[in-house]
């Protein structure tokens, strides 16, 4: 007696297709913020470590100038001392502390374009739009350890500093990491990334029992005058691959609370 089978055709019915896009829809939804979240850790890692040799950096120049930072020294090539971070960190350059001025830059932040002209003006060195972080002003290698020293540039220079939020991720001044933190390096040469008290608008850092920040705590509640970077004109971001230009920007105070589009995590 012979027996009829019936085979089903090999394949996949319409059912069957869509549950295998959908479950690819899921698995790379997961999968996009993780990657998100791997590559803002490792932009971060690398502006720290800048942060970090930024610090070495002055404290070898305080150890040639009586325990000066730069911003005390007079620059013999203009007879002041320096009146922003740019100008200040332009004299770890004259005194050949510094050869490389990529340590100035952040990967989400302003970044140089490696050119430093020759010595001694060293003229191209930290030029506007070149340098990211700010530094507390009169300071010496002498001060308390724990007293911010090196930090990411500050929409208001206030004490304790004021960072922008709501502009995170962009080539601004004043911008905050993603979620609400920056970058705050410490005499003692550590640098580590700080929650701020909130994730839009003018955000600074929390505070502690007693009414005391990191800022303000480490000063005993003296205020402290900060040197800003120096930004001119158009917003530039220059990557070793491509420099962009962004839109004119002048960063007035009525500007800093417009959030734009994030450019970068």
């Amino acid at each position: 007696m012979k027996t009829n089978t019936h085979r089903r055709d090999v394949g996949f019915t319409l059912i069957e297709l869509l549950v295998v896009i959908t479950i690819i829809a899921i698995l790379a939804g997961l999968a996009i913020p993780a990657s998100q979240a791997v590559l803002k850790m490792a932009r971060q890692n690398q502006a720290s470590n800048n942060c970090r040799q930024v610090i070495t950096a002055l404290k070898q120049f305080a150890a040639k100038n009586q325990s000066q930072y730069p911003d005390s020294v007079l620059n013999p090539l203009t007879g002041g001392t320096p009146k922003n971070a740019n100008e200040a960190f332009h004299l770890l350059f004259q005194q050949h502390v510094v050869t490389d001025e990529r340590i100035f830059g952040c990967p989400s932040g302003y970044y140089p374009d490696t050119m430093i002209g020759k010595s001694p003006a060293f003229e191209r060195a930290v030029t506007a739009n070149e340098n990211h972080w700010a530094m507390t002003a009169d300071l010496t290698d002498t001060s308390a350890s724990n007293v911010p020293l090196v930090f990411e540039n500050p929409a208001a220079a206030a004490w304790p500093p004021q960072w922008n939020a709501s502009v995170a991720g962009q080539i601004r001044p004043g911008r905050t990491w993603t979620g609400g933190q920056v970058i705050i390096g410490r005499q003692d040469g550590s640098a580590e990334v700080v929650d701020l008290n909130g994730s839009t608008g003018l955000v600074t850092v929390p505070q502690k029992a007693g009414g005391m920040n990191i800022f303000t705590q480490a000063t005993d509640g003296q205020t402290q005058a900060i040197l800003m970077p120096l930004v001119k004109g158009g917003v530039t971001m220059t990557t070793k691959e491509n420099p962009i230009e962004l839109p004119e920007i002048q960063p007035k105070p009525e500007d800093l609370l417009k959030p734009r589009t994030p450019i970068e995590n």
